[in-house]
């Protein structure tokens, strides 16, 4: 057994006495990795999303008028963003209230889905029965009588989306599913796949949302080519997609649109003193003689001429002839 000498205990006395040194923590570079996707490729090609922009923006010219029509006021529609994104950071960032519908996009693979934010719903709710837009200040799910209006609703705008991709295939759209709350709506597809997210603001009336469109790439896999060559032209416009069907489904929603019709007795002068003193059985003498047909005119421009009768107790006029332009 060895024995320290007295520097031995000095030193051993002075090292533990001296202060501490701070270690100097090593600076090491951190990278953010998602160890959700082990493959996170894009798998849409700049031309594809291009391609994709293009029938969206078409489909909001569409629905703008589609929707003015069925909903009595100024709808305006317009593409806020496109890119490509997991399906799990779709479902995420859905706005909890909101309608999803799923749709089928046959004859591509699997479905796409569409969501609104259910504020913007029960205005349009509100306004197909009648109302002005309001909306309920406390959300809640929908009744039965509002699913039906929405799906609806739904189907008239899925309709103007099926149009709007015509120019590029012609697809037939159907609603599969609509729910108000995104934990039901079921997992179409693996939430590492990638999918085209269509960000989408809807203005209707006073009233602005969120509408979004999540195309899986997969389903849009079968046409990758054609999204990549597609080039937008009026020959693409006049000659592709267009058939028999559309036009007549463009024919009749022409047909449908309200216009003014007025006809025009007459004009006269007369002046503040006399139009102020006017009582029921005076006369008032036009520039028109009773035997020279009148104007009718449609949208504030004159279409025809006719004379003026009656018919079934009903005032009315018997078309004379067609104004071919203008007069």
């Amino acid at each position: 057994m060895s024995v320290l000498s007295q520097e031995e205990i000095d030193a051993l006395v002075n090292q533990l006495a001296a202060p501490e040194t701070a270690a100097v923590p090593e600076v090491r570079k951190i990278k953010s990795f998602d160890f959700r996707f082990n493959k996170r490729l894009d798998k849409f090609s700049t031309n594809q999303l291009q391609t994709l922009r293009t029938l969206h923006d078409n489909f909001t010219r569409l629905l703008n008028n589609s929707l003015s029509v069925y909903l009595r006021t100024r709808v305006e529609a317009t593409i806020v963003s496109i890119e490509q994104i997991s399906y799990g950071d779709f479902i995420a960032s859905i706005g909890n209230p909101s309608i999803l519908s799923i749709f089928s996009m046959d004859p591509l693979p699997g479905s796409g889905m569409a969501q609104l934010d259910l504020n913007l719903v029960f205005s349009i709710i509100d306004r197909l029965l009648g109302g002005p837009g309001w909306y309920p200040q406390k959300l809640r799910d929908l009744t039965d009588i509002e699913r039906t209006l929405m799906q609806r609703f739904m189907a008239r705008m899925l309709n103007s989306y099926r149009e709007s991709w015509n120019y590029l295939l012609t697809l037939s759209l159907k609603i599969e599913a609509l729910d108000s709350n995104p934990q039901f709506i079921p997992r179409i597809i693996p939430l590492d796949q990638i999918v085209a997210f269509v960000s989408c603001e809807l203005k209707v009336g006073d009233m602005t949302g969120v509408m979004n469109f999540c195309l899986p790439y997969l389903v849009l896999q079968q046409i990758g080519p054609q999204l990549s060559d597609f080039q937008w032209s009026p020959s693409v416009v006049a000659g592709r997609g267009m058939t028999d069907v559309d036009i007549a489904q463009l024919a009749r929603n022409v047909e449908r649109a309200p216009v003014d019709v007025k006809v025009e007795l007459g004009k006269t002068v007369v002046s503040l003193r006399d139009l102020i003193a006017l009582q029921p059985g005076d006369l008032l003498m036009f520039d028109k003689s009773v035997d020279e047909p009148l104007a009718v005119t449609v949208n504030d421009r004159e279409k025809f001429k006719v004379f003026p009768g009656v018919n079934r107790d009903k005032l009315a006029v018997r078309v004379s002839r067609i104004v071919e332009n203008e007069e």
